[in-house]
């Protein structure tokens, strides 16, 4: 998609593969009718420019499209959702960074799959239906970008509706559904059925390189002892804090490139002599921006004292 194409040309574009839309126009739910029921949150309202409700979360697709994303994917999603234990276990065991990316249908690229369509289709729905033009220029260059036209570049390919992204999970006692996005760098957080769930959207599973192992387990470990003695604890923002911290501060850059079927995933390799040391993180600074992260949630901690 071209960056400066304007409301109408977008409106008679795709969501899913971005061609025009001639005819058989449909309008596709972000997030499925039958997950809003079963989530009870049909009516309620999703926060932030629009402040719109749920199921008003809509945008432009192909007929064959919509049809074809929702008997691949969602069906295959809900029926993951009603198992969190599944999805759990599925994220928390999955250590492998891919280099290839091809057509794949297990449990980690359906949820990849169906959190990047939620990011790039929230936008997607503001851009074409918020009044207010500053907000629509952000929306613009999201739904712009290179990675969702590598997005729908790995849809037409018929590898899923994603790209190289680090997928995390935390458990948490609040089974409320919630969920925040995040501009820069492109993160999607839901907090569902007990869990959270945090994308890390095209990074090259550059931050699962660091934030892995012991280290990941320590977050979890942490997350569950606050959750256990302090009411109300935040646990989806500090995690996503944990991550946007990160990411910020890993001195390297997501790269990817088609071949054939496949996308090739090269944000992991290196030509340097020193890679630890050159692309070494600074646990001071990610103290610092995760606290300043938080501060912009609403959020203090303790520990920040």
């Amino acid at each position: 998609m071209c960056l400066y194409m304007n409301l109408e040309q977008v409106r008679k574009s795709c969501f899913f593969c971005g061609e025009e839309i001639e005819k058989n126009k449909t309008l596709e739910h972000i997030i499925p009718n039958a997950l809003l029921k079963k989530l009870n949150i049909k009516e309620e309202v999703l926060g932030g420019n629009l402040n719109i409700q749920y199921s008003r979360v809509k945008v432009p697709a192909h007929q064959y499209c919509n049809s074809t994303f929702g008997s691949q994917y969602e069906a295959l999603l809900l029926d993951m959702l009603d198992d969190p234990a599944r999805i759990y276990k599925s994220i928390a065991d999955d250590y492998g960074i891919e280099i290839q990316y091809g057509p794949e249908f297990n449990d980690i690229s359906i949820i990849r799959t169906w959190m990047t369509k939620i990011y790039y289709g929230l936008f997607y729905n503001d851009f074409l239906k918020t009044k207010d033009e500053q907000y629509r220029q952000i929306c613009q260059k999201i739904i712009g970008s290179k990675n969702f036209e590598l997005t729908r570049e790995s849809y037409k390919n018929q590898y899923g509706f994603n790209i190289p992204s680090s997928l995390y999970v935390f458990k948490t006692k609040n089974t409320e559904f919630n969920l925040r996005t995040i501009i820069d760098p492109a993160t999607l957080m839901l907090r569902i059925n007990g869990l959270i769930l945090i994308l890390s959207i095209g990074d090259g599973f550059l931050c699962r390189q660091y934030l892995n192992g012991e280290s990941l387990n320590q977050l979890n470990d942490y997350l569950a002892l606050h959750e256990e003695n302090i009411p109300d604890f935040p646990s989806p923002e500090l995690a996503l804090a944990e991550i946007l911290a990160l990411r910020v501060n890993i001195p390297k850059q997501p790269f990817f490139m088609f071949n054939a079927k496949r996308m090739i995933n090269l944000s992991l390799n290196t030509m340097a002599a020193n890679p630890d040391s050159l692309y070494q993180v600074d646990p001071e600074q990610i103290a610092k921006d995760r606290s300043d992260i938080l501060a912009d949630f609403g959020i203090k901690l303790e520990e920040d004292d």
